[in-house]
C-alpha cells in the first residue's frame, strides 16, 4: 500500500504538463503515504477568507483554493480533509483555512518558489487523490472527488438500511456489532466499514463493537435499537447488503421468535449478537462488553471470569510488576501469573482484565482436569523477588451453585435453552453490578511457594539454579496441576482488607476527561510548536489506556468518545488508539505529531489526577513536547531523563514503541495486535507470518477449526491469539512453556519449534497436526548504538516486510515451516492438550506418533467402532449432543479423560481452604530465565539458508466437499427440532 501510494506521488511529481493531471491512488484508509513532513500548520475550521484568488507577497506566498467532494456528499458536513503539498520533491509548510461561505478550503503557502504544486487530499475511509497543478492554474479552484473504499461503502450501505428499518432517531440507544476489522474484504482488512458506521453520525463511537475474528471469517453486522425494554435488530452477513434478519432480539422473545432469528442468522454469531445485545441492554459495563467482544460472546464464563478478577483484586491486590524473564521484551511485565484450564471462558477474562496475555508469559494453561482442576478454576501467583517466594490463590465460580441460586430467585432453569441463558446472563450482570464476589469461591489461598515449585507450574526457558545447585535442564510448564499443588502442603495466605473506593462519575464526566485531555494537548502543541491541530488530522495521534484502566473502580471506555469528539480520529483510522493495560493502571494520554519526510515524532504525555481533576504534564528540560523518534532512541542519556520526568509511570517503552510504529503506517491487523500486546517489539512479529502461513497452508474446510498448542512462549503468541481468533477461553489455545533446548527446530537451521497447529474435523472426529517452526529475519542494526534504537530498526523492518515495502536493512526474510504432519485421533488430540505427561511434551509426543494416512485412520477407527462398540459408546457423551448444554461455553470440554500421565511425586489430597497467613508485600520476579534488555531474544536474528518466507495477503478460502454438504443438509433439517431449546456453535 505504501509503495503504491509513493509510486503515485512520484508519478505526479515528475509529470510535466501545462494541464492538471489527476492520479487516484487506491489507498485502503487514505493514510499510507510518505514517512514524514517538516511542519504542517493547520488553521481552525471556522476561519474565513475573502477570496478564492491567488495572492502573493513578492511572488513567494500563494493561497490555493481547494474543494473536496466525497462520494457520500453528507460526509462533507462531518469530515475534514487533510492535505500534503509537495514541490521540487519537498513537502511544504502551509496553513489550512475553511471558507464558510464557499465551503472551500484555502491552503496558504509561504516561500513558494516552484513552478508546479503536487497536492494530495485524504480522509480516512477514502482513497487519496493526487493532483499536479502548474503555474497559472494555481489561481483556479482545484476540485477533488474522493472515492470511498469498498469496506467503507459496505459499512455505509448497511448502516443506511439499518436506520431506514430501525429508525435510529426514535431509539433510546443504538448498538452496532460487527466482525469488520481484521476480517478481510476483497483481500484487504475491513476496518473502514466501522469508520463509515461512526461517520454516519447516529451511533456513538463507544457503541460500535468489533468482534474479534480472523482474516478469513465473513464480514457480518448487527444493528440493535433499544426502546424501553424492547430490543430490535437487523443483521447482515457475509458482506451482503441484503439483510438476513429483521426483528426482535430480546431475551423476552418467544421460542418461535428465537427459532426465526436462529434460522436466519447462520453460525456462531447468532449467539454472539444476541448475548452482546442483551448484555448491553441489561447494563453490563462497557469494559465487560469490550472483553466479551474479544472473547466472542457473553456467557457464564465471561461474567464469572470478571467476578473472579474483581474478588482477586479486592483481597490480593497488585503490588508491583516485573519482567518474567525468558524470551520476550522489556515491557513483558505482569503483577500476576495465571494458571488456567483452556475451555472455560473465564481464562479470557484473566488475559484481558489483568493484561496477563500469553505473549507476556503471564499465562500457562493445559488440560489438567485429570488432576482435579476444572475449567472454571483460575490460579494466580504473586511472586516476591526479594524472598523468592510467592502466593498461590485459586478461585472458581461454582456453576452448579450459581445456577441453583438463579433458579431459586427467578424460577427459571438456565439450562432449558438459549432464551433462558440470556435471562441468566442478565441476572449475572445485576449481581456483578452489586456484589460480584458472592458468585465466586476462594478454593485455596496459599503462601510460601518456592522457586522450584514456581518453575514446575510456569515452566522455564533456560537452565535454572536452586539453592546454588545448577540444573542441567529447564522445566516444562505444567499449569494448574492441582494434584501437585495440593501435595506441597503450603501455608495459608492472608487476605488484604479489601476496602476499595468506588467512583461515582457520570458518563458525561468520564467523557469530559477525554475532551479535556485532547484540548490540553492542542493547547500545548499550539504553545510550543505553533501548530493548530484540527479534526481528522492524519498525522496526529491520541494514544491512551482509557477503556482498559479503571478510575476508582469505574471503566473509562467512554473517555474515548471525548477524544473522538475533539479530534475526529478513531481506532479504524489509527488516530485514536487504546493500549491494552491492566485495570489498576493510571489513566494516561499520549498525543503525537508525525511528519511525512523525517523520523521525527513529537509527543506530549498526560496523566489524569482524579483527586484534582486535572493532568500531570510530562516535561523534559522544561519542554512539554519532546521528539521521541530515532534520534532520541539512540541517545541513552536522554532516554534515562525521559523515564524520570517525561513519562515516569513505567510505561515509556509501551508508549514510545506504539507511537514510533504508528509513524511507520502499519496495516490495521498489525496495529490491532500491537495494541492488544500493549507494545511493539520484534518478538510479536513472527505471529503475523505464522498466521499467514497457517491460513494459506491449512485453510479451514467445513466443520473444521484450529487449535494451537504453544511451546516456545514469547510476544508472538499474542499476535497468533488475536489474528487466528483463538484463545484459552475458547478452548483453542493451549500453553505449555518449554525450555529452549526442547524447541530447537529440526526442520529449519537456526529456527525454533514454536508449537503445534491442529486442524480438527468436528464431523469426522480426526485432526491434522503439524509442528510450526520459525526463523528470524536478518536485519542490519549497525547504524545504531542503543538497544532501543536497534529494536526500533527491527520493528520498522518487520512492518515493511509484512506490507511488502522495500527496506535496505533487511538482509534475509523470515522463514516459516510446518513439519512432522500427523493425522490424529481424539484420544491423541486430548493427549496433546494435556501436554502428554512427564515422559513427553506436546512436541515430542507428536513426533512419537506413527504416520498414517487419513484414509487408513478412518478405516481403523471404523473397524474399532464395529468390533468394540460398547467400550466406546460414551466417549462423546458431552460433546455437542445437546444444544442446551452447549450454550454454556464451560460445559462441554471434558468428555474424554485419557490415561493419567505418570507422576513422580506423592500428592496430598487435602482440600482445606487456607484463610490465614502472612501478607505479601513485594512483587514477582523470576530470575532463572531472565535476559537483560540488550540480550533479549526478541532482538536476535540470523542469516537464513532456507527458503525465505514470502508475505501473501491473499485470504485462505473455506470449501466444502460433497460429504460435508450432506452432513450440513442433515444438520439444517435437525435444527428445526432443537432451535427452541438452545443453539449450536463451532467454538466453546
Amino acid at each position: 500500500m505504501f509503495i503504491t501510494l509513493i509510486a503515485c506521488l512520484m508519478l505526479v511529481i515528475g509529470a510535466v504538463s501545462a494541464e492538471n493531471t489527476d492520479a487516484f491512488c487506491d489507498s485502503q484508509n487514505g493514510l499510507s503515504i510518505g514517512n514524514d513532513i517538516s511542519d504542517i500548520v493547520t488553521g481552525t475550521d471556522d476561519s474565513t477568507v475573502e477570496s478564492n484568488s491567488l495572492s502573493s507577497d513578492g511572488a513567494s506566498s500563494v493561497s490555493v483554493n481547494v474543494k473536496v467532494n466525497y462520494e457520500y456528499a453528507d460526509d462533507a458536513n462531518n469530515l475534514v480533509p487533510d492535505f500534503y503539498l509537495v514541490s521540487n520533491d519537498k513537502y511544504l509548510n502551509f496553513t489550512k483555512m475553511f471558507d464558510i461561505n464557499t465551503k472551500n478550503y484555502v491552503l496558504k503557502i509561504d516561500n513558494f518558489n516552484g513552478n508546479s504544486l503536487n497536492i494530495s487530499a485524504m480522509t480516512a475511509g477514502y482513497g487519496t487523490e493526487v493532483k499536479v497543478i502548474d503555474g497559472a492554474d494555481l489561481t483556479k479552484l482545484i476540485s477533488f472527488e474522493l472515492k470511498a473504499s469498498e469496506a467503507y461503502k459496505l459499512g455505509r450501505t448497511v448502516t443506511e438500511i439499518a436506520d431506514s428499518k430501525l429508525d435510529f432517531k426514535t431509539a433510546d440507544d443504538v448498538l452496532a456489532i460487527t466482525t469488520a476489522g481484521v476480517a478481510n474484504l476483497n483481500g484487504k482488512t475491513s476496518e473502514d466499514a466501522m469508520e463509515a458506521i461512526v461517520n454516519y453520525g447516529k451511533i456513538s463511537y463507544s457503541n460500535v463493537l468489533m468482534l474479534r475474528q480472523s482474516a478469513v471469517d465473513p464480514v457480518d453486522f448487527a444493528f440493535v435499537v433499544k426502546k424501553g425494554k424492547e430490543l430490535k435488530a437487523i443483521v447482515f452477513q457475509n458482506a451482503s447488503t441484503k439483510y438476513s434478519y429483521l426483528g426482535t432480539i430480546s431475551e423476552d422473545m418467544t421460542k418461535s421468535e428465537w427459532n426465526k432469528y436462529y434460522n436466519a442468522v447462520i453460525g456462531e454469531n447468532a449467539w454472539a449478537f444476541a448475548s452482546l445485545a442483551n448484555g448491553w441492554s441489561a447494563g453490563v459495563s462497557r469494559e465487560i462488553l469490550q472483553e466479551a467482544a474479544f472473547h466472542g460472546h457473553i456467557c457464564e464464563g465471561t461474567l464469572g471470569g470478571y467476578s473472579i478478577i474483581q474478588a482477586l483484586l479486592k483481597y490480593y491486590p497488585p503490588e508491583q510488576e516485573t519482567n518474567p524473564g525468558g524470551v520476550g521484551s522489556p515491557a513483558d511485565i505482569t503483577a500476576y501469573k495465571v494458571l488456567g484450564v483452556p475451555g472455560g471462558s473465564d481464562d479470557d477474562a484473566a488475559l484481558f482484565f489483568l493484561d496477563d496475555t500469553i505473549g507476556k508469559t503471564g499465562y500457562v494453561g493445559m488440560n489438567t482436569t485429570y488432576t482435579g482442576a476444572t475449567e472454571n478454576m483460575l490460579g494466580f501467583i504473586k511472586w516476591y523477588s526479594k524472598t523468592k517466594t510467592g502466593d498461590l490463590i485459586i478461585i472458581s465460580f461454582n456453576s452448579t451453585n450459581v445456577k441453583k441460586l438463579f433458579t431459586k430467585e427467578t424460577k427459571i432453569n438456565p439450562d432449558a435453552g438459549s432464551l433462558e441463558e440470556l435471562k441468566y446472563n442478565s441476572w449475572w450482570i445485576k449481581q456483578i453490578n452489586t456484589n460480584p464476589e458472592k458468585l465466586v469461591d476462594f478454593l485455596y489461598e496459599f503462601t510460601g511457594l518456592n522457586q522450584e515449585q514456581y518453575n514446575y507450574l510456569m515452566g522455564t526457558t533456560d537452565n535454572v539454579t536452586y539453592d546454588g545447585e545448577p540444573f542441567d535442564y529447564g522445566m516444562d510448564g505444567h499449569g494448574l496441576d492441582l494434584d501437585y499443588i495440593l501435595s506441597l502442603n503450603l501455608s495459608t495466605a492472608k487476605r488484604a482488607t479489601g476496602n476499595a473506593v468506588q467512583g461515582k462519575l457520570t458518563d458525561d464526566e468520564i467523557k469530559q476527561i477525554g475532551i479535556d485531555a485532547a484540548n490540553k494537548a492542542k493547547e500545548i502543541i499550539k504553545e510550543e510548536l505553533g501548530i493548530d491541530v484540527g479534526r481528522d488530522d492524519v498525522d496526529f495521534l491520541a494514544l491512551t489506556d482509557a477503556g482498559y484502566a479503571f478510575l476508582n473502580g469505574q471503566d473509562t471506555v467512554i473517555a474515548r468518545d471525548g477524544l473522538y469528539e475533539v479530534l475526529g480520529g478513531t481506532l479504524y483510522s489509527q488516530n485514536v488508539l487504546s493500549l491494552h493495560q491492566a485495570v489498576w493502571k493510571p489513566l494516561w494520554f499520549a498525543f503525537a505529531f508525525r511528519y511525512p519526510d523525517s523520523d521525527e515524532v513529537n509527543m506530549i504525555y498526560l496523566r489524569y489526577n482524579s483527586d484534582t481533576k486535572d493532568f500531570f504534564v510530562g516535561t523534559l528540560d522544561g519542554d512539554k513536547v519532546v521528539n521521541i523518534g530515532f534520534e532520541t532512541l539512540n541517545n541513552s542519556a536522554k532516554l534515562r531523563a525521559i523515564e524520570k520526568s517525561f513519562v515516569p509511570d513505567g510505561n515509556w517503552f509501551n508508549v514510545q514503541t506504539i507511537v514510533n510504529a504508528w509513524n511507520e503506517h502499519p496495516l490495521f491487523d498489525q496495529m490491532a495486535t500491537f495494541l492488544y500486546h500493549a507494545h511493539v517489539c520484534p518478538g510479536v512479529q513472527p505471529g503475523f507470518f505464522i498466521t499467514d502461513h497457517i491460513l494459506n497452508e491449512y485453510p479451514l474446510g467445513e466443520n473444521e477449526s484450529y487449535t494451537y498448542i504453544a511451546s516456545s512462549i514469547y510476544c508472538k503468541d499474542d499476535s497468533l491469539t488475536y489474528l487466528l481468533d483463538l484463545s484459552p477461553g475458547l478452548g483453542s489455545y493451549y500453553v505449555q512453556k518449554l525450555p529452549k533446548n526442547e524447541t530447537v527446530s529440526e526442520y529449519i537451521g537456526g529456527g525454533t519449534q514454536e508449537g503445534i497447529i491442529v486442524v480438527w474435523d468436528n464431523n469426522l472426529n480426526i485432526g491434522r497436526a503439524s509442528i510450526v517452526s520459525f526463523k528470524w529475519a536478518t536485519i542490519d542494526q549497525s547504524m545504531y548504538s542503543t538497544s532501543e534504537a536497534k529494536r526500533a530498526a527491527q520493528i520498522k523492518a518487520y512492518i515493511d516486510i509484512y506490507a511488502n515495502n522495500e527496506n535496505p536493512n533487511i538482509k534475509s526474510l523470515p522463514v516459516v515451516s510446518t513439519d512432522s504432519e500427523k493425522w490424529i485421533t481424539e484420544e491423541q488430540f486430548n493427549m496433546l492438550k494435556q501436554g502428554s505427561g512427564d515422559d513427553y511434551n506436546a512436541i515430542t509426543y507428536l513426533k512419537s506418533l506413527k504416520d498414517v494416512t487419513k484414509e487408513d485412520l478412518l478405516k481403523a477407527m471404523n473397524e474399532n467402532s464395529n468390533s468394540n462398540s460398547n467400550s466406546n459408546s460414551n466417549s462423546n457423551s458431552n460433546s455437542n449432543t445437546n444444544s442446551n448444554s452447549n450454550s454454556n461455553s464451560n460445559s462441554n470440554s471434558n468428555s474424554n479423560n485419557p490415561a493419567t500421565p505418570t507422576k513422580t511425586y506423592s500428592p496430598s489430597y487435602s482440600r482445606s481452604i487456607g484463610t490465614s497467613g502472612a501478607v505479601a508485600n513485594n512483587a514477582p520476579a523470576v530470575s532463572d530465565d531472565s535476559l537483560s534488555d540488550s540480550e533479549s531474544d526478541d532482538s536476535q536474528d540470523s542469516p537464513s539458508d532456507a527458503k525465505s518466507y514470502e508475505v501473501s495477503k491473499t485470504p485462505a478460502t473455506k470449501t466444502a466437499d460433497s460429504n460435508s454438504l450432506i452432513y450440513a443438509l442433515i444438520g439444517v433439517l435437525a435444527i428445526g427440532v432443537v432451535l427452541g431449546l438452545g443453539y449450536m456453535k463451532r467454538k466453546n
